[in-house]
């Protein structure tokens, strides 16, 4: 059993920026549209396990377990002609972590009316997360950061608890929320998750 913790996180973001892409177990990766002479080989660095794909078909492999993988890409034609799909470098790596998380947006609350021009120092924000993990490896993780957009808004955000405790699937996580919105605008509010992609919700009222 493992778990995040700050100085865990901190690495972990560090590390990203080695990959091509980070994400959770049973995802897959969109490389776009690919021409049909590309060879991809895709190796599982954990048991050195390697599968072999053509063009699109790389969109539609699962990364089914977590750990790290290196792809290389191959092109087997020579061009007489402009090419139709993405540079690549020959070697890409993908790190596929144990724990995937998603946001009930259909259940977020907000502990005030947001309105312009209020100068907010304790709203709350709740959302309903359902934290899916693979095999029980991990314990626990840094709670997900949220950022709040929008025309003439200067919000911040604080996590209520860092730590989120892998004792249930379901859990509340609360966001304080600090700072103005000054003129009319849309709100977005952007969850990040562990593989730093965000996850957003779009508040449908204008704030007046």
């Amino acid at each position: 059993m493992i778990s995040f913790n700050a100085k865990a996180q901190n690495e972990f973001n560090t590390e990203t920026d080695q990959f091509y892409k980070v994400i959770s177990f049973d995802e897959k990766v969109d490389f776009g549209i690919i021409d049909t002479s590309v060879t991809w080989i895709i190796t599982n660095l954990q048991n050195n396990i390697s599968t072999t794909l053509h063009g699109n078909d790389i969109n539609n492999y699962q990364f089914k377990e977590p750990g790290e993988y290196q792809i290389n890409f191959q092109e087997n034609k020579i061009h007489t002609e402009a090419c139709n799909h993405p540079l690549f470098a020959e070697n890409l790596r993908i790190k596929v972590l144990p724990v995937k998380i998603s946001f009930d947006f259909s259940k977020i609350e907000f502990s005030e009316k947001l309105q312009k021009g209020v100068n907010y120092t304790n709203l709350l924000v709740s959302i309903p997360v359902k934290i899916t993990i693979k095999e029980n490896s991990i314990q626990k993780i840094i709670a997900p950061s949220l950022a709040v957009s929008g025309i003439g808004v200067s919000l911040t955000t604080k996590s209520v608890e860092n730590e989120i405790i892998l004792n249930n699937q379901i859990h509340l996580l609360k966001y304080k929320v600090s700072g103005i919105i000054e003129k009319e605008t849309f709100l977005m509010f952007d969850f990040y998750d562990l593989n730093n992609q965000a996850q957003t919700y779009n508040l449908s009222q204008i704030i007046k």
